[in-house]
């Protein structure tokens, strides 16, 4: 099964939040998702080996839309409730994927910034990603 379909929702999650952070600063372009998901890959790579990171990630809007993203991946490896001050015990979508699953997400994610950033330029890929997730990215507490 492909990545797109085994882990539609998570893809949908994290995509969400980055479509919630672009309609918040239109500014933001496909390097910064770009930046963020390297930042995140990097960590999640460090995790998986037994490091321990604490990262603020990188700066400016690259650095909002890591911090987003982290929320939404540390949700669904069942570590942190989506919405801060929700109780973790109390949150039914709450999701327990591994950090080799996150990675995996975070990489297909990264190939879809690429492909769409080459063919539609600096918010190709933010603008094509949009167009299916407008809604549900209000849903994320942006």
């Amino acid at each position: 099964m492909r990545v797109e379909e085994e882990y539609a929702d998570v893809l949908q999650n994290i995509e969400a939040g980055i479509v919630a952070v672009f309609g918040n600063n239109p500014r933001v372009v496909d390097r910064d998702v770009l930046a963020a998901v390297d930042a995140l890959i990097k960590v999640y790579t460090r995790e998986k080996s037994g490091h321990r990171v604490q990262s603020p990630g990188p700066p400016g809007r690259a650095g909002t839309v890591y911090q987003h993203c982290r929320r939404i991946c540390e949700w669904r490896l069942g570590k942190q409730p989506l919405n801060e001050g929700e109780p973790l015990e109390d949150d039914p979508r709450l999701g327990k994927l591994s950090v080799s699953e996150i990675i995996l997400c975070l990489k297909r994610i990264r190939k879809s910034i690429r492909l769409w950033h080459a063919q539609a330029g600096p918010q190709g890929y933010l603008k094509y990603v949009r167009q299916f997730l407008a809604d549900g990215a209000d849903q994320i507490g942006v």
